[in-house]
C-alpha cells in the first residue's frame, strides 16, 4: 500500500529497484478493497492509480494458488486468528523461501522469517 499512498522509497523500489518482489493474489483484492481510502489519501487520480496499479502487475510476481495452500496452515498458526488477513502474505514468504518486505513490527516477531523495512531494502541496496 505504502507504494500507492505516496511516491517515496517504496514506490521507486518496485518499479525500478530491479527487486524480485512476489505476493499472494489476495493482493490485487487488498487493494481493490481499499482503492478509495488510497485515493482519498494519496491525491492521485483515478487515472493515475489505474496505470501505477497496472505497472505493479507488471514488477510483482504472483505465487500460485497451490503453494499458498500448502503453507497457510503454518502461517495462520505462527499469526493467529487475530492476524488472518496477514497469512497469505506469510504463507508466500514460506513457500518461496523468501523474506516478507513489511513495517508491521509483529511479522518479525512471529513470522520466524525474515523480515525488512524498506530502510533494510535501500540499506542492502547501497542507497
Amino acid at each position: 500500500m505504502g507504494a500507492l499512498l505516496r511516491d517515496g522509497a517504496t514506490r521507486h523500489l518496485l518499479l525500478s529497484g530491479g527487486l524480485n518482489v512476489h505476493a499472494p493474489e489476495t493482493l490485487w483484492g487488498e487493494l481493490d478493497r481499499n482503492r478509495a481510502y488510497l485515493l482519498a489519501k494519496s491525491g492521485a487520480t483515478a487515472a493515475a492509480y489505474h496505470l501505477l496499479m497496472e505497472l505493479l502487475r507488471t514488477k510483482i510476481t504472483i505465487v500460485p494458488v497451490e503453494a499458498l495452500r500448502e503453507n497457510i496452515g503454518d502461517a495462520l498458526a505462527r499469526l493467529g486468528p487475530k492476524n488472518s488477513l496477514d497469512a497469505p502474505y506469510l504463507a508466500a514468504a514460506i513457500a518461496i523461501g523468501g523474506t516478507l518486505w513489511s513495517h508491521d513490527k509483529r511479522f518479525s516477531r512471529t513470522a520466524q522469517v525474515p523480515t525488512v523495512r524498506t530502510r533494510d531494502v535501500l540499506a542492502y541496496l547501497g542507497i
